[in-house]
């Protein structure tokens, strides 16, 4: 039989499916809508940050006020020489509003139209508006933890990477199987990219956000939004990058040493029987050149079924440098702690191990927070 969590799953994208395609009605009069109140706003909120040469578009979703993880975001954004402007999903009180000023160029808020893409286009459009034509610009959201500790240079290294629009992790190309065979196209993850001011001008770019279909449907905004761009941008000419991907990971495993392969180990997040008792097997071996090679087979199989990030967290940050944490928790399937849920408290773990650095306190604090009976 089918598991009841597997079938109302099955059944919810279905559903999606449907008011999907339904929003092909109704969507298009909505996105005309926002668009006459957005060129019709006032003047935005000025803060305590003069414009300059970067800007980073921040959308925030925050309806029961600033979590102290987005003033850092902010400080390490004006740190790095960019000029915050935040867009918010949500309403912000005056609590808040005080609370940005001095880590802020311009406030605004906006209906929850859209999700991620919906703020992302209104910020771009609006930099248009106002003339504004940046020499760089970031584009982020508030669901990831960024940075989590002292001396990230993730930013540095977004933006010196060979590319037009940089992002972090990269999904590439995928065949499937269905009805008949087909390559579904890679894309980069949607919470952060750093763009070229050339493509930030280029016909292509300015198409996307002027003609993409606003959407309030999971689906549509995934398909469209983060999916759409990275193969809206290609087909565009522009080259679209990702900095990490699971075979970065494998490649510096590679040429880690084996005290990095046992501790890679170690923090493994499984959610399959079969990977975790191969990790348990691994561990209990003597390092030599044969266990090597037989680690990396077990960390490439870990990786084609679950995200690589969040399956070996440890290599992700101290090899990669990563940087940043995805606040979602993720599908818990049959009951049991999300992917996501697991790799947080390996990551705890290797901290209080002082095999990864601490993390910011107010990071730790949210992070320790999110985890099921944490008093979250």
């Amino acid at each position: 039989m089918i598991p009841a969590w597997k079938l109302r799953r099955e059944i919810g994208r279905l559903r999606q499916h449907f008011w999907a395609l339904s929003g092909l009605a109704y969507e298009p009069i909505l996105k005309l809508r926002h668009d006459r109140w957005r060129r019709a706003l006032p003047q935005p909120e000025d803060g305590g940050v003069p414009l300059g040469p970067k800007v980073a578009v921040f959308l925030l979703y925050q309806p029961r006020g600033i979590a102290r993880s987005v003033l850092i975001t902010l400080r390490h954004l004006v740190d790095n020489g960019y000029t915050p402007l935040i867009i918010s999903n949500a309403p912000l009180s005056a609590v808040d509003r005080d609370t940005l000023h001095p880590l802020v160029w311009r406030m605004i808020e906006r209906p929850n139209f859209g999700y991620d893409f919906g703020g992302y286009r209104d910020g771009i459009l609006l930099l248009d508006q106002w003339g504004v034509r940046p020499e760089r610009l970031l584009v982020l959201n508030d669901s990831i933890w960024l940075p989590l500790a002292p001396g990230s240079t993730l930013i540095t290294r977004m933006e010196t990477a060979s590319g037009d629009v940089i992002g972090t992790i990269l999904h590439p190309d995928k065949e499937r199987r269905r009805v008949v065979k087909s390559v579904r196209r890679g894309f980069v993850e949607s919470y952060l990219y750093a763009i070229d001011g050339a493509a930030m001008q280029s016909p292509v770019f300015k198409s996307y956000w002027q003609r993409y279909r606003v959407s309030s449907n999971k689906f549509n905004a995934v398909r469209l939004g983060e999916r759409g761009f990275s193969k809206a941008m290609r087909k565009g000419g522009l080259r679209v990058v990702g900095l990490f991907s699971a075979d970065t990971l494998v490649e510096a495993l590679d040429r880690a040493d084996d005290d990095t392969l046992s501790l890679t180990l170690k923090y493994g997040v499984y959610t399959e029987d079969d990977l975790a008792a191969q990790g348990a097997a691994l561990r209990a071996r003597t390092p030599d050149e044969t266990w090597r090679r037989e680690v990396l087979a077990h960390v490439r199989r870990t990786t084609t079924r679950r995200r690589f990030n969040a399956s070996f967290p440890y290599p992700s940050l101290s090899l990669l440098g990563m940087d940043f944490m995805k606040r979602s928790t993720g599908p818990t399937g049959a009951g049991a702690q999300s992917l996501h849920v697991q790799m947080r408290m390996r990551y705890l773990d290797a901290v209080a191990a002082g095999d990864l650095p601490p993390p910011y306190k107010d990071v730790l604090d949210e992070i320790r927070a999110s985890i099921p009976g944490n008093g979250a």
